[in-house]
């Protein structure tokens, strides 16, 4: 891992594979930091890939500045870091639960620095349907309350996605360490009161009537995404190429590692098939 300094401070991010290689970013989710893409570099590099994953501010090792932790932050971090790496050329950017959300806002705003997206889980909306969130933005309780119950709600809540991987005691370690971090309990209360994890509709759709297409990976048994919320995503953007997991939780790039990685090389390399088909996507709604 490597850090390089942005405007808002600094990020941990690694940078691997042949140099000459398309490059492909990968965005954790709100909670779990770049670990969470551990067991999908390897397959993207040994495919001639240059993979690009790095913590989000506020997350794992990057700092914890004292700002907005709004949608506009972390697209601006992203923009910054593909900038300060001079990674010029249109990335190929692959999203997970929160960082699915970021990958098409992101590629909304800029979409000149996007070859290709991918979804993995993505949130549509968590408005305030969370615990967490609606204590957040309690009116003075809203801290002191977040500080005392993180610990057991995030970790309990967390823990679940990498349940039955054979690295689960050493990713519950990492996140009870990033849990403990004060800064990072003022960041992720700064991260609830934002609009993070709002309705992402909007992007949704303006990347649909753009015509971009791109590949949306879902779990029929995601206990955080409802299968009404991807079936909408799918409304919203029909140009997306849908792949359900049978059995799949929200932990798919921890519990279904090999598939998800080789549903990624088939998409980068434009083997992702035709898009759900319309009475299947039907289906979704029930």
């Amino acid at each position: 891992m490597r850090m390089i300094l942005l405007p808002h401070g600094a990020t941990c991010y690694e940078l691997a594979g042949p140099r000459e290689g398309a490059v492909v970013v990968l965005l954790h989710g709100a909670t779990a930091p770049l670990w969470t893409w551990d067991a999908q570099v390897a397959p993207l590099v040994a495919e001639g890939f240059r993979v690009l994953r790095y913590d989000m501010f506020g997350k794992g090792l990057s700092d914890c500045p004292r700002a907005r932790y709004d949608r506009a932050f972390f697209c601006e971090q992203l923009l910054g870091l593909l900038d300060a790496l001079d990674l010029q050329a249109p990335v190929h950017l692959a999203g997970f639960s929160f960082g699915g959300a970021i990958a098409a806002h992101f590629s909304m705003l800029h979409p000149e620095r996007v070859e290709s997206l991918a979804l993995v889980a993505p949130l549509l909306d968590f408005g305030e349907s969370a615990r967490l969130v609606r204590l957040a933005r309690l009116p003075l309780l809203g801290g002191p309350l977040l500080r005392l119950l993180l610990p057991r709600q995030a970790g309990a809540r967390v823990a679940r996605l990498w349940q039955g991987s054979a690295r689960a005691g050493q990713y519950a370690a990492l996140f009870a360490q990033q849990l403990a971090r004060p800064e990072f309990q003022r960041a992720f209360l700064a991260f609830l009161r934002s609009d993070a994890l709002g309705d992402y509709s909007a992007a949704y759709r303006a990347l649909g009537d753009a015509g971009r297409e791109g590949l949306l990976v879902w779990g029929n048994a995601d206990e955080d995404i409802p299968r009404a919320h991807i079936w909408r995503i799918l409304q919203l953007n029909p140009h997306l190429h849908g792949r359900e997991i049978d059995g799949a939780t929200h932990g798919i790039p921890f519990q279904h590692a090999e598939r998800l990685g080789e549903m990624l090389v088939d998409h980068l390399k434009g083997n992702a098939g035709s898009a759900y088909a319309a009475t299947e996507l039907a289906g979704l709604g029930r």
